[in-house]
């Protein structure tokens, strides 16, 4: 092995061939975890080298060594309780990665308000939507040259800039400046291409030929920008948008898939909540219900969605989908970012965000919260957001923080099992955005292009 090799290309290469008893999700995590990653070798985007020991073959005589923090064959420097339920699934950070970690100050995690420049700069520069949450009025399109000029960041900044104290004057200057609330969003714009596909006689399937990509442009800059965020995480970014939907809207979204309410949407496809993983333990994860929609059925999801991420095009978009939690279901540890190589990430790249939009309410008593195992404000204790009905949750699962990175490692998360004697379900609407155009494969007939329209309208009306 060369005596430097580039942390992508070493894990693309590990992923290649994961051990047949091991979900590629988690031999993905393990391998990230393993890697030994050193704040300089972050700032250089390198990883130097990957430190690993074989373990003794287990035998009936003899047990194996145990295995420590460091991933697959890392043995322990001590022996320690071996961990059980949930948490045996995925092994600790390292210290070098939890040393990345910057938290939110509790006012900023509870007090609604406009997100600031810097904190728009961020998510353009390092999440790749610099006309997030634009301010009304302001053109569709601005020329990329302008743009450039006015970008408060460089396009070199790097990631100790980002999260580090003395960085230079085009980058954070003080946590204080990060949070402050500023009178608007970020002037940050770039010209995105439209998707436009080809013609041909292919046959067409809602109006559109089926083996072309339509073009799914919308213009929803009519619609106000939001201004309720909390910020729960600053590195990784996890932000809350309250007042996203209606509490009207939920009920409309719960009805759609409730099979008690007669499930309006009749194109809709029920199933049970999938994973990524393949395997027998992946499957056992998630105990949820999910029913696919049209994107043509709801508009509203995929207007104020665009609206937020400042697209003109909504192709990047998976399906919509509804998912419902009754008690004593859950979601266990997990990461939404797809492994490299993977048939999933084929179809439209990565995932770049994960939205999700609680359509119940469920208080603390209840469980059901959204939990990020690393991310709590003090060691050991994990990020809970407890589901309010109408507010959004927005994270991205790649690429932030870590450079040469598939995935984010940091945003390892579950959705809390619901307590039995919840009096209520939880309910969430949520998508998924990739790096390119993204093909939809359920329900049957689903393009993007056939909601255009009905978000046009819903736009006109509001």
């Amino acid at each position: 092995m060369p005596a430097s090799i580039s942390g992508r290309s070493l894990v693309a290469l590990l992923l290649l061939a994961p051990p047949a008893d091991c979900s590629l999700g988690v031999y993905a995590f393990c391998t990230l975890t393993s890697t030994r990653l050193t704040r300089e070798s972050c700032i250089n985007s390198r990883i130097t080298f990957l430190q690993a020991k074989k373990v003794k073959k287990k035998t009936k005589k003899k047990a194996a060594p145990a295995r420590g923090s460091g991933g697959f064959g890392s043995p322990a420097a001590q022996a320690s309780p071996k961990p059980s339920g949930d948490y045996a699934i995925f092994p600790p950070l390292e210290q070098s990665v939890k040393d990345t970690l910057i938290p939110a100050p509790a006012s900023v995690a509870t007090e609604a308000g406009d997100l600031s420049e810097e904190m728009y700069a961020r998510i353009g520069h390092v999440h790749g939507f610099p006309r997030f949450n634009y301010l009304s009025g302001l053109p569709v399109e601005v020329e990329e040259e302008t743009a450039e000029e006015e970008s408060p960041l460089s396009a070199s900044v790097s990631f100790n800039e980002l999260i580090g104290s003395t960085s230079s004057s085009s980058a954070v200057d003080s946590m204080s400046d990060l949070l402050s609330p500023s009178k608007g969003s970020s002037d940050i714009f770039a010209t995105l291409d439209d998707v436009v596909g080809g013609g041909g006689s292919a046959p067409e399937v809602n109006g559109f030929s089926a083996t072309a990509t339509p073009p799914a442009t919308v213009d929803v800059s009519k619609l106000p920008p939001f201004d309720k965020f909390r910020v729960l995480h600053i590195d990784p970014l996890v932000i809350a948008v309250d007042e996203f939907f209606t509490r009207e809207e939920c009920d409309r979204y719960i009805a759609m898939s409730d099979p008690t309410a007669g499930n309006k949407d009749g194109d809709a496809v029920m199933t049970r909540s999938m994973t990524v993983g393949k395997d027998a333990a992946a499957k056992s994860q998630r105990t949820s219900t999910t029913w696919f929609h049209h994107y043509k059925n709801v508009p509203e999801l995929m207007a104020k969605s665009s609206r937020l991420f400042g697209l003109d095009d909504i192709g990047v978009f998976e399906e919509p989908q509804t998912v419902r939690y009754q008690p004593n279901q859950k979601f266990t540890w997990h990461l939404d970012a797809l492994a490299p190589g993977s048939e999933n990430i084929s179809k439209g790249g990565q995932r770049t965000a994960t939205l999700l939009v609680y359509l119940t309410d469920l208080g603390p008593e209840d469980g059901g919260a959204t939990t990020f195992r690393d991310l709590g404000p003090a060691e050991g204790e994990p990020l809970k957001v407890q589901p309010k009905k109408g507010s959004a949750l927005l994270f991205f699962p790649a690429a932030g923080g870590i450079p040469n990175t598939p995935f984010d490692i940091r945003t390892l998360h579950a959705g809390e099992v619901v307590s039995a004697d919840c009096k209520s379900d939880k309910w969430i609407a949520q998508l998924w955005l990739r790096e390119d155009t993204y093909e939809p494969t359920v329900p049957p007939e689903n393009v993007h292009a056939a909601a255009t329209e009905p978000i046009s309208q819903y736009v006109e009306n509001c």
